[in-house]
């Protein structure tokens, strides 16, 4: 059976790409998370719960720093807020940019995983990247 290797070409094109791509996702992961840093908690109305199977869905409305009323929905995540009822308050969290649409509740911690995930890539595609690009060995002499 005469198994077939990728080409060097494709390699280095694939390595590269997914280096680029690695460290595109980093940035904008890490901008994303300062973003989320600079932003600020509020408290929030619920105006609807939606259960889905073991999903439940809040439909939201708050007012920010600025003075800019928002109605968001977002996803609960926190125990705590398991529970909750329409009319009811909880405290939410939103980015300093895109307040409206960049909500989460206050204690969700889970846009940190991009943060975590990223580097991962980028060691990998640096070491395919590396491996790739090197120039190959000469043979050993034979004895």
């Amino acid at each position: 059976m005469d198994r077939r290797r990728p080409s060097r070409v494709f390699l280095r094109v694939f390595s590269t790409f997914g280096l680029v791509f690695a460290i595109v996702l980093a940035a904008l992961g890490t901008w994303s998370v300062a973003d989320e840093l600079r932003g600020s908690a509020a408290p929030a109305e619920v105006l609807d719960v939606d259960d889905r199977g073991g999903r439940t869905f809040l439909t939201v409305r708050f007012t920010t720093e600025r003075g800019d009323v928002c109605e968001s929905r977002l996803r609960v995540t926190v125990g705590d807020n398991r529970d909750v009822r329409a009319g009811e308050r909880i405290q939410v969290h939103h980015a300093k940019t895109d307040p409206c649409l960049r909500v989460r509740e206050a204690g969700d911690q889970s846009g940190w995983l991009i943060m975590a995930i990223a580097p991962v890539f980028v060691i990998a595609f640096a070491i395919m990247s590396y491996v790739a690009w090197r120039r190959p060995r000469p043979p050993l002499p034979l004895r």
